[in-house]
């Protein structure tokens, strides 16, 4: 009796295991149903909608829903989706219900450039424009802003700076760069500037600063300076308002 239901057991597995089969081969040679995108936001806010990568993916691959699933060539997919300026780490695959799914990760912005050419960088120093979805909510940073090189990367190096320092970065909206390079940023109280000017020890800069912040200022009053630098090591220089 035992090695009867023994053998039903193995038939049942065996038959299992060959519709299994059965039901992917004919998934494989039939055609694609559609596409599903699926956009991790990480928190932020949306700048591309699932609907517009879609419109992108059957735009860069118009015969996409008339290709079998077997065909479909996947690392193309990708490559269409990583298209977008929000988008990376792009991934492709099939469903059981014969979709093509991509899975994306939507870019971070870390500041908002707003020179002759707005746009965004991240948290790589990737550019990206504005989106008609949606803004993010980070600091602004105008002035002297070359589109590429030193200057740019200065901007950004001081923006993920106060982007890793939640403690630090509600402090200030906006940074400013000057002609000759220097970096200021405007808090959100007081009517001063700060000047940082350049992004070489930020560490000793932000924590002269906070000391200042918190054991000089409320003393004589947020509004008695119009600037105060920590440009210079070890130094907190203010000039006094009018």
């Amino acid at each position: 009796m035992k090695k009867k239901t023994k053998i039903i057991s193995i038939a049942l597995v065996a038959l299992l295991v060959l519709l299994v089969l059965a039901a992917n081969i004919w998934r494989r040679q039939s055609l694609v149903r559609g596409v599903k995108v699926d956009i991790d936001y990480l928190g932020g806010d949306t700048l591309v909608t699932d609907q517009q990568v879609e419109g992108q993916i059957r735009a860069a691959m118009p015969h996409l829903t008339t290709t079998m699933l077997r065909d479909v060539d996947l690392k193309a997919v990708e490559q269409a989706a990583a298209a977008s300026p929000y988008l990376y780490d792009c991934k492709a695959g099939t469903s059981i219900s014969r979709n093509v799914v991509l899975f994306a990760s939507q870019r971070r912005p870390i500041v908002r450039v707003c020179t002759q050419e707005e746009y965004y960088l991240d948290e790589t120093g990737h550019k990206i424009p504005p989106s008609n979805v949606g803004s993010s909510n980070v600091i602004v940073a105008s002035g002297n802003i070359p589109t590429k090189g030193k200057g740019q990367s200065d901007v950004w190096t001081l923006a993920k700076y106060l982007y890793e320092h939640p403690d630090l970065s509600p402090l200030f909206d906006q940074i400013y760069r000057d002609t000759k390079g220097d970096l200021f940023l405007t808090p959100k109280m007081g009517n001063h500037l700060v000047q940082i000017g350049s992004v070489e020890d930020l560490d000793q800069k932000f924590h002269n600063l906070m000391a200042f912040y918190t054991r000089g200022l409320p003393r004589v009053g947020w509004e008695r300076y119009r600037q105060v630098s920590v440009k210079y090591r070890g130094q907190v220089v203010c000039t006094r308002g009018d």
